[in-house]
């Protein structure tokens, strides 16, 4: 069943796919013409002594669906791989369009989230949070997850911070 959906009255919502069925469930549910969203992000993994990257769900097991709120949502519901709409109950809760905006902004042109290319000593500056617009040093790569450490001048203290990296950027 294809259904017709105009951009009125539709959001986003947050989908729970069956274990490791992220792909099917996308599949399934842009069959029926379903708008979906699959964060994807870039990791590294180290096979025989080389370091290879591969693409994996940014989420794990989640995914964004854009319908129409309660007339819609059993066709999402029943759809092959979603095991469920969050959160659990008889009506779902919409994500704000700027949410999904705001993650589909730190893809590449390809759609992959990457992680950016930052060197030790490189100048940052923190974008966002209780640290928004300060600057500071760029010391490693803390996970693979995308957290960093970096230092920060204060008045005669140097501080190490982490964060993610999307919460901050190279100076120039």
């Amino acid at each position: 069943m294809t259904l017709e959906l105009s951009d009125r009255d539709r959001s986003w919502f947050v989908c729970q796919t069956n274990v490791r069925e992220e792909e099917r469930a996308r599949h399934y549910l842009e069959e029926k013409g379903f708008e979906v969203y699959l964060p994807i992000m870039e990791r590294a993994r180290i096979v025989n002594f080389r370091k290879t990257f591969v693409k994996k769900p940014l989420f794990p097991n989640y995914l964004f669906v854009r319908f129409r709120g309660p007339t819609e949502a059993s066709y999402v519901c029943w759809t092959r791989g979603v095991r469920k709409l969050l959160p659990e109950n008889t009506r779902p809760i919409a994500v704000h369009d700027p949410v999904v905006e705001s993650i589909r902004a730190l893809a590449q042109r390809d759609g992959v989230i990457r992680k950016k290319n930052l060197k030790r000593m490189d100048k940052v500056r923190v974008l966002s949070g209780p640290f928004k617009d300060l600057m500071g040093i760029f010391e490693e790569w803390t996970s693979d997850a995308g957290r960093v450490r970096i230092l920060l001048q204060f008045v005669d203290y140097q501080a190490r911070l982490d964060l993610h990296h999307s919460l901050i950027e190279k100076a120039s």
